[in-house]
């Protein structure tokens, strides 16, 4: 249990100083130095609010990712609704006192007294809901986006729509024999691909050093890992068979281990694939 949390550490670390992530906070905390909301303009100076909306903007990309591992590890049958509902939730309990104490130290004013932690705990969850709303909001948009080009696409392939339901146009054998997946790779990030995760309507890619969010179905993200060999665990993880270092039952739940010590999800449904590849026999492991 201590190896994973810190494990999810290490994830969530790397997630907030991640290329794409690092210039979102980082715009975070200068609008926020700039505008001075909840009194933060007229309390603080500039340098104050600077180190003010960083270490919020942070801990909240920080503890946001940790939550939703926490979620997808120990909860990986639950819905989106609900983990949205749920991550909402943890990161009020964890994120409140950090705010409370940061406000706390600054010396920020926050009248009554008494109710100054209960403020802090609700506008913590109002913000929390919010970006959950707000994240559910584009994902849905950033789906249709995506289902509109794809038609059009398949429009413009097949204008008098006399192409069968099976067939596709054809792709030059270079384009299947590379990894297209890495191509969506931010500059600066590379090495093998371990595991995909998804996430509403993100796909969470985890390299051996780097973890990388993009925008896409899953389905799709698993279609251009062309020419590497790799299995769906669950409906929401596909793990590449190098980075396969064992498997570990705990309270009857099949896991899979990672190189870089993660853990991943084996539903029961994926076990019979599994078996049939080898994987579960490789390490000993039944799959009742």
């Amino acid at each position: 249990m201590v190896s994973e949390i810190f494990q999810i550490c290490k994830l969530s670390g790397q997630r907030v100083f991640a290329p794409s992530v690092l210039s979102l906070w980082v715009m975070a905390a200068v609008a926020g130095s700039i505008m001075g909301p909840f009194g933060t303009y007229s309390d603080l100076d500039w340098g104050q609010r600077v180190l003010y909306w960083a270490a919020i903007s942070g801990c909240s990309v920080f503890l946001s990712t940790f939550t939703r591992e926490i979620l997808l590890r120990r909860l990986p049958e639950l819905n989106d609704g609900w983990r949205e509902v749920w991550q909402a939730l943890g990161i009020t309990v964890l994120m409140s006192p950090l705010v409370f104490f940061l406000t706390s130290l600054f010396g920020l004013r926050l009248a009554p007294e008494s109710l100054s932690f209960w403020k802090v705990t609700l506008f913590v969850f109002l913000i929390a809901v919010l970006f959950s709303a707000l994240r559910r909001i584009y994902g849905r948009k950033e789906l249709l986006r995506r289902l509109a080009l794809e038609e059009e696409n398949a429009l413009a392939q097949d204008p008098l729509g006399m192409m069968g339901v099976t067939e596709v146009p054809l792709e030059t054998s270079s384009a299947e024999a590379d990894c297209r997946l890495l191509n969506r790779m931010p500059p600066g990030i590379g090495g093998a691909i371990l595991h995909l995760s998804a996430r509403d309507h993100f796909v969470d890619v985890e390299l051996d050093q780097s973890l990388v969010t993009l925008r896409m179905r899953f389905s799709d993200a698993v279609a251009e890992m062309d020419g590497v060999e790799g299995f769906a665990t669950h409906r929401s993880h596909w793990v590449a068979e190098a980075a396969v270092t064992g498997v570990e039952r705990e309270n009857g739940k099949l896991f899979m281990t990672l190189r870089n010590g993660g853990r991943v999800p084996i539903s029961r449904s994926a076990r019979p694939r599994l078996e049939e590849a080898g994987i579960l026999q490789r390490f000993a492991v039944e799959s009742r």
